[in-house]
């Protein structure tokens, strides 16, 4: 589905090819490759939303400032034009709630993911009967490789 040829066109990394991680569990891999997918979804998404509140913001301030600031092109083409301008602003608006609820329900899902990703590192990561810090290594891994922080909150 093409929305005003904007947001096909970014390409987000794919992560359906496996992924060569330092973990020894292969359910971890699994739930860390989800919540990467999860994840690079939610951000797309958000830059949707932005990009449709972007439009939603110039569509409405032009339906507004039409007859001020072209008052000699007639009234007829004025009001066609500012009808026509409202039509697409009816449709972004309506666009926008749909992503703005595509947008909740994945943050919802990230987080979710993001907790039991936390909960299982915390728990059972690895398989060492002495201390070890290997879930604070995967932790930096991921930071440095994805630039994603498991210790705080999304936003």
């Amino acid at each position: 589905m093409i929305i005003l040829g904007i947001y096909n066109l970014f390409i987000l990394p794919k992560t359906t090819v496996p992924i060569d991680l330092p973990v020894t569990s292969a359910r971890i891999a699994e739930l860390f490759s989800e919540f990467l997918r999860r994840y690079y979804e939610w951000k797309s998404a958000k830059l949707k939303e932005m990009i449709l509140m972007f439009l939603m913001l110039i569509v409405g301030g032009s339906i507004l400032s039409i007859p001020w600031l072209l008052p000699n092109i007639g009234m007829s083409l004025s009001l066609s034009l500012s009808l026509c301008l409202l039509f697409l602003f009816y449709i972004a608006v309506k666009r926008y709630i749909a992503v703005n609820r595509k947008v909740s329900h994945l943050y919802v899902n990230v987080h979710v993911l993001q907790h039991h990703l936390v909960g299982k590192l915390e728990v059972g990561f690895c398989n060492h009967r002495e201390p070890c810090h290997c879930a604070e290594e995967f932790m930096d891994y991921v930071l440095k490789t994805y630039n994603i922080s498991l210790n705080k909150i999304l936003i």
